[in-house]
Order: structure tokens, then C-alpha cells, then sequence
């Protein structure tokens, strides 16, 4: 889990002995998280109370799919936009209805995520409002349900508020996640300042939250060679949770067979 605590609503990896060999004869540990840490799975739960969560999920449908790979190239801080997906989604002849589709920007490459820091998350290319509406259009109509990116996030990067306000500052001036400081900012921080759908900070996420299952934040995407891999999504079991972190593997080349 590489990026750091950026935005307001992060919490940090911490892991605490509860028992040690010495003292108890067996070493365990208390491990807390934010939910959506490094690669993970996000649902509709987000911002659909009757959407299935996490331990609702049927997992056959997250193993061994059928996926296609699609590159966008982009840069730092560049916003995927319609005129991408229709040009690189749309007229993909690779693409068949009902695959999971896997939207490769180079940005999880070159291991960047350990090497950048926070900017890693908030420098990373990501959907416009409307590159979002039109991709959710275009993957409804072939019926895929399942997209994955190396996009650090999916959204637009809390540009309107959160970021000028809280992850513009020093990491010593902005506590992280059950800080009093955090907790007063989120207690602030309501539907028409960020996941509102019409405010400026994550419109294009709730987007793709509702019409699919994003996954965010894929690693090492460059390695695949394959137009058509096979993709497992492994979430870690949060029973209760909207989103989680997950193990993403690919079956790439021949031993993909068809796929």
C-alpha cells in the first residue's frame, strides 16, 4: 500500500503485537487499514445503499474473466476523455461483449507508486466527468460490468475542494484518518463539496461506481503482452464494506489459451 495518507479520509497501515513469543508463546497482531488501500475493488455501495458489498459479491464472477486490453496512454494530471474512449474503446475490435476491459495508461509502471510518494496519487491521470459518462455508456451497451485501471483513482482528484484545502499541505499540517483534524474537515466535507455527482471533486467516479465495478490502481499492466488476458480480482474479505483491497492476476500469452 504505497501511497501515503493524501487524502482526508485516509487512515494509515498499522499493524500492533497483541501477543509475542516470548511473553505468550505465539505472536499475533491487530492490523487496521482504510478500506480502499492500495489496488482495490470499489462497488456501488459507495453511493447506493441497496448495492451488494463486499461479502455479497458473487466471486465466481470476478475469477478467470475474459478481458481485453485497451491502451490510453496518458501523462500526469492528463484526464481521459470521451474523444479517447470512442476512439480506442469503441473501434477496439479485440472487444466482445460481456468482457471485463482493462484501460492501460502506463501509469502503474516503472514501479512509480513506490517511487513518487503522494504525488503518485495526486498527479495521476484519471476520468473526465464525461470520458466517464461515455465509457459507462459504451460498457453498458456491450454488457460489461467489470473495468480495471492503472489509474491511481478514478476520479477527478478532489480538484474543486479537497485538494486545495487538504492535500495541497504539508503532510505535517493535514494528520491523517481518526485525527481530530480529519474528522472535523470530513464532518464538512458533504455530498455537494465531494461525492455529490454534480460537484466538481469525484463526479466522474460516482459515474463508474453505478454502472460498473472499478478497479483502481493495477500495477505493472506494461508485462501483459496479450490483447486478450484472463483477469481474477481477489478481494480481501471485508464483510460489510463498499470497497476493498485486492490481489489482481492476469493470464497473459498462451497459457490464456483462447482468451
Amino acid at each position: 500500500m504505497p501511497v501515503g495518507n493524501v487524502w482526508a479520509w485516509d487512515s494509515p497501515f498499522q499493524l500492533t503485537p497483541v501477543t509475542t513469543h516470548e511473553r505468550q508463546g505465539v505472536a499475533t497482531h491487530q492490523m487496521s487499514f482504510h478500506s480502499e488501500a492500495g489496488t482495490r475493488l470499489m462497488l456501488g455501495a459507495c453511493y447506493d445503499d441497496d448495492a451488494p458489498r463486499i461479502h455479497e459479491l458473487d466471486y465466481g464472477t470476478l475469477v478467470n474473466r475474459e478481458t481485453v486490453v485497451i491502451d490510453i496512454p496518458k501523462h500526469a494530471g492528463e484526464e481521459i476523455e470521451p474523444d479517447d474512449i470512442d476512439r480506442a474503446v469503441v473501434g477496439d475490435p479485440d472487444y466482445r461483449d460481456g468482457d471485463a476491459v482493462l484501460l492501460r495508461t502506463g501509469w502503474g509502471d516503472d514501479e512509480r507508486y513506490r517511487t513518487l510518494g503522494d504525488e503518485y496519487a495526486t498527479t495521476t491521470p484519471h476520468f473526465s466527468l464525461d470520458g466517464a459518462k461515455r465509457l459507462a455508456e459504451v460498457m453498458t451497451a456491450r454488457g460489461s460490468d467489470l473495468m480495471l485501471t492503472d489509474c491511481a483513482y478514478i476520479g477527478n482528484l478532489g480538484e474543486g475542494f479537497m485538494f486545495p484545502e487538504w492535500a495541497s499541505r504539508k503532510p505535517w499540517d493535514r494528520p491523517p484518518f481518526p485525527s481530530p483534524q480529519a474528522r472535523i474537515y470530513m464532518r464538512h466535507y458533504t455530498p455537494a463539496r465531494g461525492a455529490g455527482g454534480g460537484a466538481p471533486d469525484w463526479g466522474s467516479s460516482v459515474v463508474l461506481h453505478l454502472a460498473m465495478s472499478p478497479v483502481a490502481a493495477v500495477a505493472n499492466c506494461g508485462a501483459l503482452r496479450s490483447k486478450r488476458v484472463r483477469v481474477s480480482v481477489l478481494p480481501l474479505f471485508l464483510a460489510g464494506a463498499e470497497g476493498a483491497p485486492c490481489t489482481v492476476l492476469a493470464v497473459d500469452g498462451d497459457e490464456a489459451g483462447d482468451a
